[in-house]
């Protein structure tokens, strides 16, 4: 089992690796060939700040790269709705101004999702989470931070600018109803764009593959009927793999801690809970497997900031979820 060299910008989600991790930025052809003739073809590169990767076996090597080229091409135009890196995002434009005309009906699509689980989840999931982000990244940023984070009364009142019922959700306008606002889709915009990129390939005829874009989704198996294989890392080291796990037709996404401390001598970490303003357990994670990568997203970051038993009752009437796989280090 093999890791990739970290992206630019890392995320609370690289705790997942593929059996078969690939090489440079680039879509190539690969000389492994199954008995029926289909060759794997793998492209890797970056997506929302992870590294990412896409492996798929077919006959024809150069019309799976110019499916693979479509692809990436779609994972750009995502980007420049749900990525914080880009300044001209939809997202940063959202958080910078307050309000979006006219969105893309992704955008709308991602949001009303979102909206939807904060609900179900009992607040736990909340993509109006970012300002509190942010008073832990300036408190952290600064000489001398206090390692145990910034004082109650301020988190006080920046819990008070969260809160997904806050969010005017409209065909033509996306807009805060509080000053000060602002979301991340860190929760959430993985699995979206794992989705879209899995069906666009299920649409052109693919039935081996494996899409890692922070998220993993396999579609169907590898040729011989064998099912694809991925590893958990573990929370304790952040290296080892605890657990592996065969994938078919379902997707998984872990979340934990300690993949994003805010500094090396804090337990305080990226993973916040919008209903406290406190941080997740730093040695734990969660993994989930879903047919589908968004709610693997979502009820990954949601279980990670409730105990076992309420994760439990929150997906035990949810048929999307097939499976529930808890790392904790005592």
């Amino acid at each position: 089992m093999s890791k990739i060299e970290a992206a630019k910008h890392p995320t609370r989600r690289q705790f997942i690796v593929a059996a078969s991790a690939v090489g440079a930025l680039s879509v190539v052809g690969s000389p492994v060939m199954a008995s029926d003739g289909a060759q794997l073809v793998t492209w890797k590169g970056a997506a929302l700040g992870a590294e990412a990767s896409i492996q798929l076996y077919h006959p024809d090597p150069k019309w799976a790269r110019r499916q693979l080229e479509r692809c990436y091409k779609e994972i750009n135009r995502l980007e420049n709705l749900f990525s914080l890196y880009r300044p001209n995002s939809s997202i940063c434009l959202l958080n910078k101004n307050g309000s979006l005309e006219n969105p893309d009906i992704d955008f709308i699509q991602l949001l009303s999702r979102a909206k939807a689980f904060t609900e179900v989840s009992g607040g736990a999931f909340d993509v109006t989470v970012q300002p509190m982000w942010k008073l832990y990244a300036d408190h952290f940023q600064g000489p001398n931070a206090d390692p145990k984070g910034p004082g109650a009364a301020v988190i006080n009142k920046t819990i008070d600018l969260m809160g997904a019922e806050n969010i005017y959700l409209a065909s033509d306008r996306v807009g805060f109803l509080k000053k000060g606002m602002g979301i991340t889709l860190n929760g959430i915009a993985q699995g979206y764009v794992t989705d879209r990129i899995t069906q666009m390939l299920r649409d052109a005829g693919f039935d081996n593959v494996l899409v890692s874009l922070g998220e993993q989704f396999a579609l169907g198996t590898k040729p011989e009927q064998q099912n694809w294989r991925v590893g958990i890392i573990s929370p304790a080291d952040g290296v080892s793999i605890t657990k592996t796990v065969d994938l078919k037709n379902a997707a998984i996404a872990t979340s934990g801690g300690y993949g994003s401390p805010f500094a090396p001598d804090s337990n305080l970490n990226h993973l916040i809970d919008p209903r406290t303003g406190k941080t997740a357990k730093l040695r734990k994670s969660v993994s989930v497997i879903a047919n589908n990568a968004v709610k693997a997203d979502m009820v990954s970051t949601a279980l990670s900031l409730m105990t076992e038993s309420k994760g439990r009752e929150l997906v035990a009437n949810d048929p999307s979820i097939l499976e529930m796989i808890y790392s904790n280090v005592l």
